[in-house]
């Protein structure tokens, strides 16, 4: 019990420490918590199976796209006649290119792995820059939605009263709106672009972190040992720093996971209404509206399928790992 201490001076750290520190019967805490959280995503095998294929997707997106691009020879955005028929329908999956008449293939030309979108592109490399696009705006969209949901939900519900009030009342305020029409709305006016589209999408992103960061922080808050740091004299942001946000660590890695995988779908959807990232960048998004608007897909359906089965793999690894997440950070179901 803290009365029956001698009562630390509040300008010492190291006594504030040790007051607060967990009390004598709770579980001992693991000695390396990320290994803990490593044998627990081990053990969870669907977890364990999407963070391998998010890893290896991160590396195809960092390296193997330009490395693909070096070995094939088939820079992006470079077009190629020969890789279109006489009646401009490209060549198909694991087909070479065409001779001069674009009727015969050529045995000496060259190879295209995916086959070639409606102006000759490579699709396979394409599809490696889309996933690079897709990973890096959507990474960044979720990064800039976090730090301000964070934010806000760490003051709203540490401070409370009318930081708390006007907060809360902009959350359900920015719930309220329908943030596709508005998400599409803000594209139109924004423009197309990178920095763009990460900016529409942190816009409708920030309140449901901000939500769950703020009854988070309100149940941190309670705790009894917050209470006996501020009756030693623990300042605010040493509380925030120390005490607040280490246990805020779960549900943010939990809910920014989710996020990934929803703004990947946004992003993809903006791109393919022709509001997100430019042509001729890759984006899986574009590579679906290519295929839809020149309707080749109906003789070629490997022009929709290749970018929408990427874009489904990929948003379920994000999902699967969010809810093996869940499970290794909150084993017992407390959640935040």
């Amino acid at each position: 019990m803290i009365s029956s201490s001698p009562t630390p001076s509040s300008t010492d750290p190291t006594a504030v420490d040790a007051v607060v520190a967990p009390p004598a019967d709770a579980a001992p805490a693991a000695a390396d918590p990320r290994r803990e959280l490593w044998r627990r995503l081990r053990a969870n095998r669907p977890a364990f199976a999407a963070t391998v294929l998010i890893g290896v997707l991160v590396v195809l997106g960092i390296a193997g796209a330009p490395l693909a691009a070096k070995i094939t020879g088939h820079p992006p955005n470079q077009q190629y006649t020969r890789a279109l028929d006489a009646q401009g329908v490209p060549i198909g999956p694991g087909q070479r290119t065409y001779k001069a008449d674009s009727t015969t293939p050529d045995p000496h030309g060259d190879l295209f792995l995916l086959g070639a979108d409606r102006l000759g592109r490579d699709q396979f490399v394409r599809v490696l820059y889309g996933l690079r696009v897709s990973l890096a705006v959507s990474v960044g969209a979720t990064l800039l939605a976090l730090i301000v949901g964070v934010a806000l939900g760490i003051v709203a519900g540490f401070f409370g009263g009318a930081p708390d009030a006007v907060i809360s009342r902009l959350i359900e305020t920015a719930i309220a709106f329908p943030s596709l029409l508005l998400g599409i709305g803000l594209a139109v006016a924004l423009g197309a672009g990178v920095l763009n589209v990460i900016i529409v999408m942190a816009v409708f992103g920030w309140y449901y972190p901000a939500r769950i960061i703020r009854t988070a922080t309100i149940t941190v808050r309670g705790l009894p040992y917050m209470e006996a740091a501020t009756a030693v004299g623990a300042t605010v942001p040493r509380l925030l720093r120390h005490h607040v946000l280490p246990q805020l660590t779960a549900p943010i890695l939990i809910y920014g996971t989710s996020m990934i995988a929803s703004n990947i779908l946004f992003e993809a959807g903006l791109s393919y209404l022709g509001l997100g990232i430019p042509p001729p960048t890759a984006t899986w998004g574009q590579m679906l509206s290519d295929a839809v608007a020149s309707n080749f897909y109906r003789l070629d359906p490997w022009l929709a399928l290749v970018p929408g089965v990427a874009l489904v793999f990929v948003v379920l690894a994000f999902n699967v790992l969010g809810d093996g997440l869940r499970d290794a950070l909150d084993p017992h179901g407390e959640h935040l």
